[in-house]
């Protein structure tokens, strides 16, 4: 049986996984609104001149894990009648929102405590961002299966 990780990951698809999960975080950021969204921009394109070609490196290290995370949805989708993995993970948006912070919270006891901290005041927010984003992260994924 197929994993996520083989459909995503195959080196015929990988390279625009990336290029789309790129455009993906680009355009939630270019979305967001007020304080917040001038903040995230702001923060964004400092990194992005700071360090160039730092979220396609990024995305590279990570897609991995965040796949991995995925996966019993996944499987979960292929066992079900549904036919499209961008419905079935609207309908299972919590589960998929937490598997993918846990990959960011096991990532976080790694760093520094100061980062530790700062990650600890934001998990909330980072908890809402995810979840907005969630359903363009289905359809970015649904529009790479195979």
């Amino acid at each position: 049986m197929k994993t996520l990780r083989d459909e995503l990951l195959a080196a015929h698809r990988r390279d625009a996984v990336v290029e789309a999960v790129v455009r993906l975080i680009e355009t939630q950021v270019a979305a967001r609104g007020g304080l917040r969204g001038m903040s995230l921009k702001t923060g964004l394109a400092v990194l992005k001149a700071a360090r160039p070609g730092v979220l396609e490196r990024a995305v590279q290290r990570l897609l991995p894990e965040f796949i991995d995370a995925l996966e019993p949805l996944y499987q979960a989708f292929r066992a079900s009648s549904d036919r499209d993995f961008a419905v079935f993970l609207g309908k299972h948006g919590r589960d998929a929102t937490q598997a993918l912070l846990a990959v960011a919270d096991l990532r976080v006891r790694e760093a520094s405590p100061a980062v530790q901290g700062a990650y600890a005041r934001l998990r909330k927010l980072a908890e809402s961002e995810v979840e907005a984003a969630l359903p363009a992260v289905a359809r970015t994924i649904q529009a790479h299966l195979g």
